[in-house]
């Protein structure tokens, strides 16, 4: 299964670069705090920097291993939400980020300018759920 090609008909890939090597990915995995989810490093294994149109009205920009590395540490996300490890932003000052919340283990949005553990917004379990089934579309689009 590939979640890139099993994309909701709600989703179109306008933009994307290449995959993220082995390398990156061992760096990713040895900088991040938390166990990373498959469905993340499968999507970075095939393409990365994808930019993600949601029904026309909005981005999801995921980012490859290094650009998460790189994202993590200019916005100190794990100094400030422990535990964490953003994976992609929307184009307008919001990171998309797998963190534990009120809703358990999952995907939460919250602003890059607003940090704080209160202000996580529940999207989804998994990236699969958010770009296959759907599930917290309207967060991603409400945002």
């Amino acid at each position: 299964m590939s979640i890139l090609k099993d994309l909701s008909n709600n989703y179109r890939i306008d933009a994307n670069k290449l995959a993220s090597n082995d390398e990156e990915i061992k760096n990713l995995i040895k900088f991040s705090e938390i166990e990373i989810p498959e469905d993340f490093l499968e999507i970075i294994r095939e393409q990365t920097e994808i930019e993600i149109n949601v029904d026309g009205k909005k981005y999801i920009r995921i980012w490859g291993a290094d650009g998460c590395i790189e994202m993590n540490d200019a916005y100190n996300i794990q100094a400030n939400i422990p535990n964490s490890l953003a994976i992609a932003d929307d184009e307008g000052g919001n990171a998309l980020i797998y963190t534990t919340g009120e809703k358990g283990f999952g995907l939460y949005v919250i602003a890059f300018n607003d940090l704080d553990v209160d202000e996580l917004q529940y999207v989804a379990s998994s990236l699969s759920d958010l770009l296959i089934k759907n599930i917290g579309i309207d967060v991603i689009k409400s945002c």
